[in-house]
């Protein structure tokens, strides 16, 4: 079934994905080694919010790579768009597959480029540049 967001929906989705993003790197600013996730018990409940984070973000991702055809994301060939979906399944599918490290990475090294690029493609959908690929006949 097709989705039928409209430009508006769009930008919410990627203002969701923006929060998500700054609130995994605060939360995040303390862990300066892969193994600060696993030390305690606290530790693993921000490990595994993070994981959910990482989750919601590649799921948003997916929901919007969806709903544009794969177009908007061919826009933006320097983000690994499905790196990023990919993550998000292992961690909804391959639950032993989590990698503390790969997490660890994602957070420290992935993440500041990719809000980066989430922020560039807001302001090209706030400047109306990907109109061609949010509005549709069903949806415009």
């Amino acid at each position: 079934m097709q989705s039928t967001y409209n430009k508006q929906e769009v930008t919410e989705l990627f203002h969701f994905i923006e929060r998500q993003i700054v609130f995994t790197i605060e939360t995040t600013k303390n862990i300066k080694e892969y193994h600060d996730f696993l030390i305690s018990q606290n530790a693993m409940v921000l490990f595994n919010s993070t994981c959910m984070c990482i989750q919601t973000i590649g799921e948003t991702v997916r929901q919007i790579d969806e709903h544009t055809k794969k177009q908007l994301f061919s826009l933006y060939p320097n983000t690994p768009w499905k790196q990023v979906i990919g993550m998000r399944n292992i961690i909804s599918h391959e639950y032993l597959s989590v990698d503390p490290e790969l997490v660890f990475d994602i957070v420290k090294s992935e993440l500041y480029p990719l809000l980066t690029d989430v922020r560039q493609i807001l302001s090209d959908i706030e400047a109306g540049l990907r109109d061609d690929v949010l509005l549709t006949p069903t949806n415009a």
